[in-house]
């Protein structure tokens, strides 16, 4: 058959080129001499993935190799293998192999193998249920480019789903939560999510950042779906009935609810950056297997019914500036935010915190560590586009580049400036040299593929500790300069 002959040439034109960046569902499509439309289409309907997953796949199949078998660093592999930024590779590496890159190299036997695909005729019987499904899935999110708040993704998603495009922009939510601003940290052990918005909005508050953009929106959890199935269910379908999204809040999981089978019982979900949905069963089991892993009244669906009324976007950029003291100075007996965060997390480290843990309980568990590194990374970089844009709109809001600066520290503090290449300009990053050193969290080997023996060890650790001090200086130099300007 023809185009099977031409899906394995595209397969084999993909294995030829796969460390290429102009590698992508359009170059490969006309390679094979084909729309990129049509072969999208028939690449999936043959191979079970799409082109992206599949790419994604190989390359990460493929580090996962050159990780265990050389000494390559994580952040050169991270840019071999297609990722913009050591975070983004960390977290698209576990959900992948379900281990950190650099925990790959100590327990090579679980790392997963995706094998390039050869083709060839099998066929099954069977058939498919009808499906109810919105059309035209963009990628909620492109961690490629640090979009690592998923809720501000799926946020962004629904509002391009409701033909809101001035709205619907990742920076522009991600600046309304204060989620690239703010670094969060838990004080009872409880981790609630990548960012700040996880602890102190959660699923019953985050309809209010729908409401700051003019738009009605409601929740309800897991377990009043489960305890009224039929009500809720109806909710969630007259919504995909209109084309609009369902947000499911759920960690590790969060995406978008963009259809469903007739018995009402099976939803497709969309998360991440991936193109087609996954398939969630509601069924008996799934509300057990919540009910055991504590989710039922955590997790569930947040519903946006429709324009409430118009807003200015200046206005909206404006507030949320507005709202940043309050939010980096937030304490409760359960998490902090801001500055106290990062005081929080070194006086952990200082006191001893991980004195008494096991290497299996600390290797590979991306929670006990990492994550607050994608927090602090994210948002040294990421806040850039969000302030850029707030003093476009704002032109009297000239203490914004006091505050761009301050996250530019920051990211010099993290890894020397290298998040992304325009953050530091070359002369910036020499009187940053001058001010702090040559040194960085990274390079003091506290940020992603840090080892359990240098949080353990007190010389090691006594470096870290005072980099995370510093970070903590540069929020209050934040907080000072906002207070100064925002009375």
């Amino acid at each position: 058959m023809d185009w099977m002959q031409s899906i394995q040439r595209a397969i084999n034109y993909i294995e030829a080129n796969l460390l290429e960046d102009s590698l992508d569902n359009e170059s490969v499509a006309n390679h094979i001499y084909s729309s990129s439309a049509n072969f999208q289409r028939t690449f999936r309907v043959v191979t079970g993935i799409t082109v992206g997953e599949y790419i994604r796949c190989r390359r990460l199949s493929l580090a996962g190799m050159e990780l265990t078998g050389s000494d390559i660093r994580v952040i050169d592999a991270a840019l071999k293998y297609g990722y913009d930024t050591p975070e983004s590779f960390t977290k698209a590496f576990v959900r992948f192999h379900g281990v950190t890159p650099s925990e790959s190299r100590r327990s090579p036997g679980s790392l997963k193998n995706f094998a390039p695909i050869f083709l060839r005729i099998e066929i099954q019987g069977g058939y498919k249920m009808n499906t109810k499904m919105i059309s035209n899935l963009p990628p909620m999110v492109n961690s490629w480019f640090g979009e690592n708040y998923h809720f501000n993704g799926a946020a962004r998603y629904v509002l391009g789903c409701l033909g809101e495009m001035s709205m619907a922009d990742y920076s522009l939510f991600a600046g309304i939560t204060g989620d690239i601003f703010v670094q969060a940290y838990p004080l009872n052990g409880e981790i609630k999510g990548d960012g700040a918005s996880d602890y102190y909005l959660g699923l019953k508050n985050f309809p209010s950042v729908f409401e700051k953009v003019g738009y009605a929106a409601d929740s309800f959890s897991e377990r009043e779906l489960w305890n009224n199935r039929e009500y809720y269910v109806r909710k969630i379908t007259d919504s995909i009935d209109r084309g609009i999204p369902i947000i499911w809040y759920h960690p590790g999981d969060m995406g978008a609810i963009v259809g469903y089978e007739a018995d009402r019982n099976t939803f497709f979900f969309l998360s991440g950056d991936k193109t087609e949905p996954d398939r969630l069963v509601l069924s008996d089991d799934f509300f057990q297997k919540e009910e055991h892993g504590g989710h039922l009244d955590y997790c569930g669906w947040i519903v946006i019914s429709g324009q409430r009324y118009e807003v200015s976007l200046k206005d909206v950029y404006r507030e949320a500036i507005m709202h940043l003291p309050d939010l980096l100075t937030t304490k409760t007996d359960e998490y902090t935010l801001g500055a106290e965060a990062f005081r929080a997390w070194a006086g952990d480290i200082e006191n001893g915190k991980f004195d008494s843990i096991k290497p299996e309980d600390f290797d590979g568990n991306f929670l006990i560590y990492e994550i607050f590194v994608v927090n602090l990374a994210t948002n040294s970089g990421g806040c850039q586009s969000f302030l850029e844009k707030a003093q476009e709109l704002n032109p009297d809001l000239s203490f914004l580049e006091a505050i761009r600066k301050q996250y530019r520290i920051m990211n010099y503090l993290w890894n020397g400036g290298h998040w992304i290449k325009d953050v530091l300009t070359p002369k910036e990053r020499e009187e940053m040299m001058r001010l702090y050193g040559d040194y960085n969290l990274e390079s003091l080997g506290g940020s992603f593929g840090c080892k359990l023996d240098t949080l353990q060890d007190k010389e090691k650790r006594g470096p870290i500790v005072k980099q995370l001090r510093r970070f903590a200086d540069c929020v209050d130099e934040v907080v000072r300069v906002l207070d100064a300007n925002c009375g």
